[in-house]
């Protein structure tokens, strides 16, 4: 479901011995792709084609983790589409017609992706290898499409300081998928948990917080 196809001989072998383009390249060939005014959803589903459910979730990530405010609704969304397209086994990621229109001024989501590129390099170089495969099998991974629908709902959630832990957690799955690296999905299951921790306390003291404003003012 997630596997990339050949493109080159520098980056690691998969099991079968081809070899899959890795995030960092990913960044570098949307950089590199010619982009109109604005960025429509389906421009992103169009361009990466059949590499990867977690190839389109990092990209529609990474803006609200460095973050670039007001993209968490955008991105939020159509995030958890393609992850319940996972659960369901699809082997490629589809957005209805009015959702794929949907789009982002494109200098400000390209210098975002600019700015996360080395910091990918340098997590490739250093942390991220296959391993665990277990975690990241076809089966695995509708299990991790079902993950993303939930943090991906808390990502589109307009609360304020409530995006960026849920868009951490989903970079880290996005890229344990990519690199067949399962001890990247464990850490992103954890941050994903903790996201929803954070987002949940920060709900509840909003909440509790308007409860008291109320009762002051009907004391």
């Amino acid at each position: 479901m997630s596997e990339d196809p050949p493109i080159s001989d520098s980056a690691p072998a998969s099991s079968e011995g081809e070899r899959r383009a890795r995030a960092s390249e990913l960044l570098e060939e949307f950089l590199a792709h010619e982009h109109g005014e604005r960025i429509a959803l389906g421009d992103l589903v169009r361009i990466l084609g059949d590499r990867a459910f977690g190839a389109l979730v990092l990209l529609l990530a990474i803006p609200n983790v460095l973050p670039v405010p007001g993209l968490s609704t955008v991105t939020g969304l159509p995030i958890a589409l393609v992850a319940a397209q996972m659960v369901f086994g699809r082997t490629q990621p589809w957005l209805p017609r009015r959702l794929a229109a949907a789009s982002m001024e494109r200098e400000g989501f390209l210098r975002v992706l600019r700015r996360a590129h080395p910091r990918m390099q340098w997590i490739e170089d250093r942390l991220l290898r296959e391993r665990l495969p277990a975690l990241t099998s076809p089966v695995a991974e509708r299990f991790i499409g079902a993950a993303m629908v939930v943090l991906a709902g808390v990502l589109a959630l307009p609360i304020v300081f409530g995006n960026q832990p849920p868009a951490f957690a989903l970079a880290l799955l996005a890229l344990g998928l990519i690199e067949k690296d399962g001890a990247f999905i464990v850490a992103g299951l954890v941050a994903g948990v903790a996201a929803i921790a954070v987002v949940a306390a920060v709900v509840f003291g909003f909440a509790q917080g308007l409860l008291m404003l109320v009762g002051l003012a009907t004391a």
